[in-house]
């Protein structure tokens, strides 16, 4: 009895640190009315995947990741604007950036962990420029 109470207590401690580790992730998507660009230049940090796909829009799946942070911090960090996906058409090109992501957010005096990724959906006949990106494009 003794034995099996400690491998009980011993499943539960190693249940609550896995759940301790675990990376909270959230998916965020909106669709840009690109007409009258020639080129899409994105300033997105992360790593990019470029799609193509018979839409006249752009669409842009942003998937944010918090280690060892709650759902809620993910759910106020969003509420606050940090993860608001912008677009803008100027000279023919419509830049696309997340400009809250600019900011350092800290958490209990350190720099908050989160990792970011896109899938970018183009029309066919647009030319994608990625800038200022530390991504792995896929064409």
């Amino acid at each position: 009895m003794k034995r099996s109470r400690t491998l009980l207590v011993g499943l539960v401690l190693l249940a609550t640190a896995g759940l301790f580790a675990q990376t909270v992730e959230k998916t965020f998507v909106r669709s840009f009315n690109i007409t009258g660009a020639q080129d899409i230049k994105l300033q997105l940090e992360g790593a990019v995947d470029i799609q193509t796909w018979d839409q006249p829009s752009a669409r842009v799946q942003m998937t944010v990741g918090l280690d060892s942070n709650s759902e809620s911090m993910l759910r106020s960090l969003a509420q606050a604007g940090r993860y608001n996906l912008r677009g803008q058409l100027a000279e023919g090109a419509y830049t696309i950036n997340v400009p809250g992501l600019s900011r350092e957010v800290l958490v209990n005096g350190q720099s908050l962990n989160e990792t970011v990724s896109y899938v970018v959906y183009v029309p066919d006949n647009v030319r994608v420029i990625i800038d200022n990106t530390a991504s792995a494009a896929n064409f």
